[in-house]
């Protein structure tokens, strides 16, 4: 009777300390699962950097892409000209990036909004006849864009 007791005690023990460590494995899992989820959640950003050269002049244009949020900055760099330095802030949708470029010229600070389309390791700028509404540029209109640059991916400073 002792070793049909004593059995079945151990069998029962044997069959907690199991249990518990099914529990463990469980709970450590879905720590593990809730750290991976927390970080695919969190978008990361994405520095890109890309440059135009046309004899002297250089035109470059830096984006951080964070989701759909995009900030950045841009510069044209026309030899022995007027040169234009300023950020960028807008939205990506697809392959295609509209911000506002808030820059220098002349002395005098201007806002347009400029359309980017990126293509591989090119980032396309589109170009049209400009018209001014409460002092930013668009283009009138946007069926008639062309690509007016490309410009190639090159190392991020």
């Amino acid at each position: 009777m002792k070793k049909i007791v004593f059995c079945c005690s151990f069998i029962f023990t044997l069959s907690a300390c199991q249990t518990k460590s099914s529990e463990t494995k469980t709970t450590d899992s879905t720590a593990v699962n809730a750290d991976t989820v927390a970080t695919a959640t969190v978008p990361s950003a994405e520095t890109l950097c890309f440059e135009e050269k046309v004899g002297k002049d250089i035109t470059t244009v830096n984006l951080t892409i964070e989701g759909n949020k995009v900030t950045g900055s841009m510069e044209w760099l026309p030899w022995e000209k007027d040169q234009a330095r300023g950020t960028l802030s807008g939205e990506k949708k697809g392959n295609e990036i509209v911000a506002d470029y808030d820059y220098m010229i002349e002395g005098s600070n201007q806002l347009e909004e400029k359309i980017f389309i990126i293509e591989g390791d090119k980032l396309l700028i589109k170009s049209g006849e400009l018209e001014d509404k409460n002092g930013k540029l668009f283009i009138k209109d946007r069926a008639k864009a062309t690509i007016g640059q490309t410009l190639v991916r090159v190392s991020c400073p």
